[in-house]
């Protein structure tokens, strides 16, 4: 073992003085020297070589830079699809933020323009899954001060009526709903009659002079009779007349003022109070 390290020194100690004395003899001859002309030599035999072994590398360097920049690319795309859907989600929100805000105001505006109505604004919060067009449920109830047979309105004119109530919701029917009936008016000549419900979003209107003018396009309002709904709401548009029946009654069709599909807010009024039995609530 002795041996063999004293054997290890004095290779490692000739090899440091031949270093010594070839970088001597290189730093002191001229460039045609031995040792100058041995290492352009050297590297006229190796420059090939680096050069074919760089050309044969050079598809595996690309494919590593490639892989890596796919890497790279794989991430950003990530981050602008998820940035794309926080955009997305904040311009929905700050759209669906928009229409609760206009809603809000035209309810304000039609509180304004009944001056005489005490209302409470609430959300609809659930709906008949069966058939949206007959009942919703909204966020009052009871302890808010909602009582049956209540009118619910929009901006757009009459939604319904409420038929039930519990301590924090109400359930309200709608006025399309075919066990509904609505004292109602002629806007035009103001001739009285009844609207009621037909379903499927429809309204029939029943006016008790059947000689009474009527024409598609005229304005239906509610008339105040049975003690239920404020005079002079909305209600719909004449959209056709059919010929008197046999029992000299008309078929006059209505269109709801109201869009009960895209019903979000709507106010109840709270005052004046309906009646306790509606003469008109239609065996609801």
């Amino acid at each position: 073992m002795f041996k063999e390290k004293q054997h290890s020194r004095i290779v490692i100690v000739i090899l440091t003085i031949l270093c010594f004395v070839l970088v001597t003899l290189y730093s002191r001859e001229s460039q045609n020297g031995l040792l100058h002309r041995l290492q352009r030599f050297s590297l006229d035999v190796v420059e090939p070589l680096q050069a074919g072994v760089s050309k044969i590398l050079s598809p595996v360097r690309d494919g590593i830079e490639y892989m890596v920049d796919l890497k790279d690319a794989a991430g950003e795309r990530d981050q602008l699809l998820k940035d794309k859907q926080d955009l997305e989600n904040q311009l929905s929100g700050m759209r669906d933020l928009e229409r609760e805000n206009q809603q809000l105001a035209e309810l304000l505006k039609l509180k304004e323009n009944n001056p005489g109505l005490e209302v409470m604004a609430v959300s609809v919060i659930g709906a008949n899954p069966d058939n949206w067009e007959q009942s919703v449920q909204i966020s009052a109830g009871y302890d808010d001060g909602v009582r049956e047979w209540m009118a619910v309105l929009n901006n757009e004119g009459l939604v319904g009526r409420v038929v039930f109530c519990t301590a924090h919701s109400s359930m309200v029917q709608l006025i399309t709903d075919d066990k509904s009936q609505v004292g109602a008016r002629l806007q035009s000549n103001g001739e009285e009659g009844l609207i009621k419900g037909a379903g499927r979003g429809e309204l029939r209107l029943q006016l008790i002079n059947q000689d009474a003018e009527v024409k598609e396009g005229d304005w239906i309002l509610t008339s105040g009779s049975g003690g239920t709904c404020p005079v002079g709401i909305p209600i719909g548009t004449v959209t056709a007349i059919t010929e008197k029946r046999p029992d000299l009654s008309r078929g006059i069709s209505i269109a709801p003022a109201v869009y009960f599909s895209r019903l979000e807010k709507a106010i109840v009024v709270i005052s004046p109070a309906p009646s306790e039995l509606p003469s008109l609530q239609g065996g609801s």
